[in-house]
């Protein structure tokens, strides 16, 4: 075993030599199918009071779109289409996808262009990624930095159900029945 010398900076307390250590520990170089691509993920998202207080739907909302950015090489963020099966089949809970896009929206981790239906022709939501550029090369927003703890927690007492109810009210109707139930048919 070599001798470490706290002078010479090309090894490691170990004797590696430090690109030994970078060939092991750097991103996997890209391959052409694209199964090893990869996305930046900084200390301080990470330990965000946004990111460490996000509900296990949410997580895995929020990563089902990091997925999908890089299945676009990274170059389409702010035009990212994730449907309500892709949510499900990543294992987010199916009766509260919308709970899960509202909190990482309130929380500041995405932004949701909301999609509508209509007419046999459906518009889908599109994402935007917080923490990386969007896909016309404007840098990242941050928008995950302006959460408090404080305003995490009210998310999960008071405004969680606020935006349920907003949910429920907003562009659906309800049906009014063709016959009156309470007239019963003449025998």
């Amino acid at each position: 075993m070599a001798e470490f010398n706290p002078r010479d900076r090309s090894r490691t307390s170990a004797g590696k030599t430090r690109s030994l250590v970078r060939k092991h520990t750097a991103p996997p170089s890209g391959g052409d199918d694209g199964s090893l691509r990869w996305q930046w993920l900084t200390i301080q998202l990470l330990e965000s009071p946004a990111f460490t207080s996000l509900s296990t739907n949410a997580s895995r909302a929020f990563f089902r779109i990091i997925i999908e950015h890089n299945a676009h090489a990274a170059l389409a963020n702010g035009r990212l289409v994730v449907t309500h099966p892709q949510f499900v089949s990543y294992g987010v809970t199916g009766e509260y996808v919308a709970d899960a896009l509202d909190e990482l929206d309130y929380k500041g981790l995405i932004k949701v262009r909301r999609g509508r239906a209509g007419s046999g022709v459906a518009h889908p939501n599109l994402f935007t990624l917080t923490f990386v550029g969007d896909h016309e090369g404007a840098p990242p927003t941050n928008d995950w930095r302006r959460c408090t703890a404080e305003k995490c927690r009210k998310w999960s007492e008071i405004d969680r159900k606020l935006a349920a109810e907003k949910r429920g009210r907003v562009g659906r109707k309800k049906k009014t029945p063709l016959r009156d139930p309470e007239i019963r048919r003449a025998s």
